[in-house]
Order: C-alpha cells, then sequence, then structure tokens
C-alpha cells in the first residue's frame, strides 16, 4: 500500500470514529432535553383522569383522599401532550410515571414539587432529587 493510500484510509477511519463520536454526544444531549419534557404534572384520581387542582389540594389536607376516593400528582413523560380537566392521560404515558400522594411533602419535594400547596396540573416540574425518574410515595 503506498503512503499515500495509507494516509487516506487513516484519514477516512479518523472522520468515521469522530462522527461517531459527535453522534453519541449529541444523542446524550437530547436525553438531558428528553428528561426536562418527561417532567410535568397532573392533578389525578385513580383512572388516570386529570382533575381540578382543588382536589390534590384537598387530598394533601385528608392524607391523599377526598369523599374516600383516592387523588394523586402525576409526574411523567407525556408525549409533550397537553392534558385538560376531564381528559383522562392514556396508559402509554402513565406506566412510567410517578405517583405522589399529596399528603407526602417529602416525596413532593424529592421530587421538585413544592412540600405543600396547589401546584396546577401541566406545570413542568424542574430539579429535585427524583428527576430523571422512579419512584415516589403514593
Amino acid at each position: 500500500m503506498s503512503t499515500s493510500r495509507s494516509n487516506r484510509v487513516k484519514a477516512a477511519i479518523g472522520t468515521v470514529s469522530l462522527t461517531g463520536a459527535a453522534m453519541g454526544f449529541l444523542a446524550a444531549c437530547g436525553t438531558g432535553e428528553d428528561e426536562q419534557e418527561a417532567r410535568t404534572v397532573y392533578c389525578v384520581d385513580e383512572q388516570d383522569r386529570v382533575v381540578d387542582e382543588e382536589q390534590c389540594e384537598e387530598a394533601e389536607r385528608n392524607g391523599g383522599y377526598v369523599g374516600g376516593l383516592p387523588f394523586f400528582f402525576l409526574l411523567g413523560g407525556f408525549g409533550g401532550n397537553r392534558y385538560a380537566v376531564g381528559q383522562t392521560i392514556p396508559q402509554q404515558y402513565t406506566g412510567g410515571a410517578t405517583r405522589i400522594n399529596p399528603a407526602d411533602s417529602s416525596a413532593r419535594s424529592r421530587n421538585g414539587m413544592p412540600g405543600s400547596g396547589r401546584v396546577s396540573s401541566g406545570t413542568r416540574i424542574s430539579g429535585g432529587i427524583g428527576s430523571g425518574g422512579g419512584g415516589g410515595g403514593s
């Protein structure tokens, strides 16, 4: 193999390696952005139907229940969709979501929400120890 051809092969291999590294870097950057998008909260009933925030506010004062029915903050990724009161969040989005009992102030704080008080449905949540997914109390 001539020196000229050898240098071209090395240059081509170097370009492929750098391109692969750049794509990996960009994919990693995109992942962080997806995690941010995935941090939206809704006040829901046990059928994952969005309810008025007042239900979670009242549930906070009553151990997570209103009239014997449980209410939750549902925190997760919803495919960029926004849901209004009365709409049910599809199961494809709720499976990986975190359910948080409105009365559990430490779970709320761990997941980037205020420890008490009203949290508006559709609010984007950032920060918190739990950002990036995972458990949470119910």
